[in-house]
């Protein structure tokens, strides 16, 4: 889209979306935390699930004495906050292909697979 600006008896054609055909949703700054945030997690989230399959004896024990606690709250907490980045997205006029929306709902897959991860481990 595309508004059309008069100044000084000169039509000026400014741009209103960008190439994504989205409204400008959030500034660089805000942008950038909202998908730092899930990928520190996400992050954490796999190593702390891949050190099931690695670690061995009395650590894996001890590791699993915790795990399934810390997984669930983990997927929790990352399915809530990713579900609030694709409520602000949307409620700011983003399109379902926004990148702020595809990377929150990647990283909800993800938390789901770790936590399945996890549960997988902790059980064998």
């Amino acid at each position: 889209m595309s508004s059309v600006v008069v100044r000084g008896g000169k039509a000026i054609t400014t741009m209103t979306r960008n190439f994504l055909g989205n409204s400008t949703v959030a500034g660089p700054v805000t942008q950038f935390a909202l998908l730092l945030v899930p990928m520190v997690m996400s992050c954490f989230f796999v190593v702390y699930a891949m050190a099931g399959w690695v670690i061995d004896g009395r650590d894996r024990l001890n590791w699993a004495v915790e795990a399934l606690t810390v997984s669930v709250w983990v997927a929790l907490s990352m399915l809530a906050f990713n579900g609030l980045v694709i409520a602000y997205t949307r409620w700011r006029g983003g399109s379902w292909w926004h990148p702020l929306i595809v990377s929150s709902i990647g990283h909800m897959v993800l938390s789901v697979l770790m936590t399945l991860s996890v549960f997988i481990t902790v059980r064998l």
